[in-house]
């Protein structure tokens, strides 16, 4: 048996000011929330779901359009016509208090109570599902000692709208810990609020799916559902299915020295066309974030020549027929550096960098410098795994000299930070 298990939809969640963004595709953007719950149906018949659960925020508030509310009624009725019931709670967003408008559901679909946690037992499927809707926008309070114990011989499912982990990205409602949740002894926790996917815990199963489509730049890669499957009255294995039709990305483009605006362009339009491989029938929304030494920099300091650039990268996926949108191009460039002038001064940074060329360039430095690491490999080792496909070396001389050149190219970035264009 399996069900699915979403949380954070907000259908028809507002992108305010979306209009400023330079050929923003407005109408497109926001029909990406109605077209993730379509899509998160879909995944409920694909899979033959016995049923969906919803962890809070269906909505992202009270509609000024009741046509919110009856796309929603049109997904599920969609589910009640094979059999599947949907479970919901009320989140922050959507809670008793927030909502003034009375829904018609289909009767395949029940939100859990506010005043207390609820529960209901499906006794075919062997499932108890326990949840509790947000009274009101803020709950500051933990919910989690009066969900009510596990029921023996059932798979015991709890839904919580919650901030669990703690994070600074979300309002800390309805405060809990992992172990708190683990300690209640059901078979799996459904929770919402956070918009990152992320297992908490493993047998038993503690997961935030994350929201079903991102909204905005800092929601980034892929976002969906969990889809759940239960042997025995456990939560036996867990997979994700995509359900997001607009992905958001953050692409880095680093520069060299001798790169100008023009240069700039040519990598913009590479990465770009690489995205639209990458991403072949999805649209995709990236903001470029340049970085590096470089010519460019002074380049665009000029005002004229700074729009002609940006223009010219916004227009890119236009003229490669990709499916992409650039929502905005940052700048962190610096200008150029004279390195052989550099390591002629007679200031700290001039022996800084002479001492660095010493140790780069003498075995027997790299040697001993080997030997002062050795107390970090351990603790580094994992953290530089992608260093080379051989893994990490600590002793190897060629590996050892490119981390100096590196760590030279951050000294030399923090200690002559020029102004931005």
């Amino acid at each position: 048996m399996k069900f699915v298990h979403a949380a954070d939809l907000h259908v028809d969640s507002p992108l305010r000011g979306l209009e400023r963004y330079e050929g923003a595709p407005v109408e497109r953007v926001r029909g990406a929330t109605r077209k993730a719950l379509e899509n998160l149906v879909d995944v409920c018949l694909e899979e033959r779901a016995a049923f969906l659960v919803v962890a809070g925020d269906l909505f992202d508030g009270d509609w000024n359009d009741f046509s919110t509310p009856m796309f929603a009624v049109g997904q599920v009725r969609r589910l009640r016509a094979q059999g599947i019931p949907v479970f919901v709670i009320r989140g922050n967003h959507d809670s008793r208090d927030e909502m003034t408008t009375r829904v018609p559901w289909p009767d395949n679909l029940h939100i859990l109570d506010s005043k207390k946690p609820e529960t209901v037992v499906l006794e075919k499927l062997g499932v108890a599902i326990h949840g509790m809707s947000f009274p009101r926008r803020e709950v500051r309070d933990n919910l989690v000692p009066d969900y009510p114990a596990p029921i023996r011989g059932l798979a015991n499912v709890g839904l919580l709208h919650t901030n669990a982990t703690g994070s600074p990205d979300h309002d800390s409602y309805a405060p809990c810990s992992v172990d708190e949740l683990v300690a209640k002894g059901y078979s799996y926790w459904a929770l919402g609020h956070i918009h990152k996917r992320e297992v908490l815990h493993e047998e038993p199963y503690v997961v935030y799916p994350g929201n079903t489509q991102g909204r905005h730049v800092r929601e980034t890669g892929e976002k969906g559902c969990a889809v759940v499957e239960v042997r025995d009255g456990e939560a036996a294995s867990l997979r994700f299915r995509p359900t997001d039709v607009l992905r958001w990305l953050r692409e880095t483009i680093d520069l060299e020295p001798e790169d100008g605006a023009d240069e700039l362009v040519d990598k913009a339009r590479l990465r770009i066309q690489e995205i639209a491989e990458e991403y072949d029938g999805r649209f995709v929304a990236v903001r470029l974030e340049v970085r590096g030494r470089c010519r460019a920099h002074r380049e665009l300091g000029d005002e004229a020549r700074l729009q002609e650039t940006a223009h010219a990268i916004r227009a890119a996926p236009g003229d490669l027929g990709a499916d992409v949108w650039i929502e905005k191009v940052k700048l962190h460039t610096d200008p150029p550096l004279d390195r052989a002038k550099l390591r002629e001064g007679k200031d700290v940074l001039g022996g800084l960098l002479r001492s660095i060329d010493a140790v780069a360039e003498d075995p027997k430095a790299l040697a001993e410098l080997a030997g002062l690491l050795a107390k970090l490999k351990t603790k580094t080792a994992l953290q530089l795994r992608d260093e080379a496909d051989g893994g990490v070396d600590f002793d190897s001389p060629e590996q050892l000299a490119r981390w100096l050149r590196r760590a030279e190219d951050e000294l030399l970035n923090r200690l002559t930070e020029g102004p931005r264009p």
